[in-house]
């Protein structure tokens, strides 16, 4: 059944990966911005990097689009985007100042008690705004090329005639050098443990792509500027969007989506009434 018309602020997109149906696609997450009471949604599938250019639509920007609820996708926040229906509220994200208050409300529950929810029950909350008590340095592993079957995929898809017999020629999904994942303890008094999660940011990929021809200790350099020092300092709060898996057998996991760091003197909680 077709959704009320959703407005969206886009909070993160995920990195591309390979698909079948679409070439390759990116998971998108947001905030459903409901009169007074803003929450979770997750808009999938996302062929981003085949949409047209007025439609490429960027981080916190505010977007309008007639969602329905994911078939295949047991998580409450799920939903399937009709991209024909999609309309850009602006081409320019919502300010600092605009976004805070919004995204403030939607602070916590922690990583420990997200991941203590979806023990309990699997569809449980599958997306949140968890706050970093304490970060360790970035942890760096090779990515490695695609594997024959997701290349077979794409290359399929993208060989296939458009609705006017046009041939896709977006360029070819090239992966990373590298998979990148954070290692920290969240705001639970009870964490124990630090969780070990991957980062899975589409800005992580941008960077990589464009310091393609960077020497592998100078890309760990640039990576880690942007990605901890920046991210962890005296001058900002640290949150990280996260989210888990589709798959039933992964449910469990959660990844790290994107950051969200407001100035460490912010106070947006008082603005909200």
């Amino acid at each position: 059944m077709l959704k009320p018309r959703a407005h969206v602020m886009i909070t993160v997109k995920a990195s591309p990966e390979p698909s079948k149906t679409y070439g390759d696609t990116v998971c998108v997450a947001g905030v459903w911005l409901r009169d007074g009471s803003p929450e979770w949604v997750r808009i999938y599938p996302v062929a981003f990097r085949h949409l047209q250019s007025e439609q490429q639509f960027r981080k916190y920007e505010v977007i309008e689009v007639d969602l329905t609820r994911s078939p295949s996708d047991t998580r409450h926040e799920s939903y399937r985007p009709n991209w024909e229906t999609l309309r850009r509220q602006s081409a320019k994200p919502l300010t600092t100042k605009a976004r805070g208050p919004i995204l403030e409300q939607l602070i916590g529950p922690t990583m420990c008690d997200l991941r203590k929810g979806v023990e309990q029950d699997l569809t449980a909350q599958s997306l949140g705004l968890v706050e970093v008590a304490e970060m360790r340095p970035l942890i760096f592993e090779k990515h490695g090329p695609w594997t024959p079957k997701q290349v077979q995929a794409m290359t399929s898809f993208m060989s296939q005639p458009e609705l006017f017999g046009e041939v896709d020629d977006s360029p070819e999904l090239v992966p990373p050098r590298y998979k990148v994942k954070y290692k920290y303890k969240c705001a639970s008094a009870a964490c124990s443990n630090w969780h070990e999660q991957r980062i899975l940011d589409w800005e992580l990929n941008a960077l990589q792509h464009h310091n393609r021809h960077a020497s592998d200790a100078d890309l760990r350099s640039l990576i880690s500027t942007k990605f901890y020092d920046e991210m962890w300092n005296a001058k900002v709060r640290t949150y990280f969007f996260v989210g888990n898996f589709a798959d039933i057998a992964k449910r469990r996991s959660y990844s790290v989506l994107g950051v969200y760091k407001p100035p460490r003197e912010s106070d947006w909680g008082s603005t909200l009434f």
